[in-house]
């Protein structure tokens, strides 16, 4: 059989449609490519429908990622906003970005995705011009979709250029993790100039839910024949369990003690087991001096305390000494900012799932690549942090 040569005019060059096929191939794949730092499918997929999943390796704590990411995205990609959804916190989706702590998740994160969506736009348009047969240059596009800047009705959707299916586009990784990633593509982002949807004061849907109580959390996980878990806690940082009265305990249906080494915790059916089993539990803890300050002598402490390392980041410009000796009044004073501790508002919480020689772990973590474990994940849910170690994480 002879395949049909249907011909196109690329920069006054017939172009053959099997050549537009080639293009198509080399830019897309139907296969999911692995999940590894350099793949431009591992940050930036167009569903079947148009609208564009971008996949960020960091988690959303309250900074507004779900936002401000996605309207990085569809900066770029010249796409509406609401056609983009942000999948974040699920490592079998995901690469390791590192923890989103403060603004990194923005800094470090946003500046992968929005190079990410810088080339994912460039690739579609090459895609178009093969299709279309016009020269890249003399193509725009409005809304996810490609077309002619001197005639509109030539054109071509993002969902008809590779809808439901993957790039397969390299980046030029670092072969660096964490917030050190960066993986750009040939394309350079646009000038701030040119900007009409980063910026602009959109709604983040994700705090009404949250104030009604509304949202998924990991307490709200159930799983099959689970049981229910509570660590036992010492009065003092640093002591460790040295004998344990398991039989304080046996008159609570089910429950059990786990001892290794320094940890130790109960298990139950119930939640509500659980928790009386951990509050009745008798234990004789090591005896140990308690290793953090006083809290009514804690300013002090700071105060006595022994500088462990200085360090002036940039250029030194002046001398603050010198500036001091030719003041004309010098105010001096002296405040002490209340401790804050970067710790939970409530009880920390995980749930793990071992099925089928996988293990499945929901956990409220900023940098859910950082956790523990050996086996894959299957599932997550909104709210949460999934995580799995995947080929390409360092030992």
């Amino acid at each position: 059989m002879t395949k049909a040569r249907t011909p196109f005019s690329r920069i006054g060059m017939p172009v053959a449609f099997d050549t537009v096929l080639r293009v198509g191939d080399a830019f897309a794949q139907g296969g999911k490519p692995p999940l590894t730092p350099e793949q431009l499918s591992s940050y930036i997929a167009v569903n079947s429908d148009g609208t564009i999943s971008a996949f960020l390796g960091k988690t959303d704590m309250g900074q507004g990622l779900f936002v401000a990411i996605g309207q990085m995205v569809a900066e770029e990609l010249d796409v509406p906003f609401k056609a983009v959804r942000v999948i974040m916190g699920d490592t079998a989706s995901s690469v390791n970005q590192g923890g989103a702590s403060g603004s990194t998740g923005i800094q470090r994160g946003g500046r992968q995705l929005r190079m990410a969506a810088a080339e994912a736009r460039r690739v579609l348009v090459e895609m178009a011009a093969a299709r279309l047969g016009l020269s890249a240059d003399a193509l725009t596009v409005t809304n996810g979709v490609v077309h002619a800047k001197a005639d509109a009705n030539k054109k071509s959707s993002y969902a008809e250029l590779i809808g439901g299916r993957y790039f397969n586009i390299e980046l030029n990784w670092n072969k660096e993790f964490d917030n050190a990633l960066y993986a750009p593509g040939k394309a350079q982002p646009k000038d701030w100039k040119e900007h009409k949807i980063v910026g602009q004061p959109i709604a983040r849907e994700d705090i009404a839910p949250k104030v009604y109580a509304q949202a998924d959390f990991c307490t709200d996980i159930k799983r099959p024949e689970m049981v229910h878990g509570r660590m036992i806690r010492p009065a003092v940082a640093g002591s460790v369990p040295v004998k344990v009265d398991e039989s304080s305990i046996r008159d609570i249906p089910g429950a059990r003690v786990v001892w290794e080494k320094g940890f130790l915790g109960v298990v139950a059916d119930k939640e509500w087991d659980a928790i009386k089993a951990a509050q009745k539990l008798k234990v004789e803890w090591s005896h140990t001096k308690p290793p953090f300050p006083d809290q009514a002598a804690l300013y002090d402490h700071i105060r006595s305390a022994s500088v462990r390392k200085h360090e002036v980041g940039g250029k030194e410009t002046g001398n603050v000494d010198e500036a001091f000796k030719t003041a004309a009044r010098l105010i001096e004073a002296e405040y002490e900012w209340p401790f804050q501790s970067h710790a939970s508002m409530g009880p920390a919480c995980a749930v793990v799932e071992i099925k089928d020689g996988q293990a499945t772990l929901w956990t409220k973590t900023c940098a859910p690549s950082g956790c523990p474990g050996r086996a894959p994940t299957v599932a997550t849910m909104p709210g949460m942090r999934r995580w799995t170690p995947p080929s390409w994480r360092r030992p």
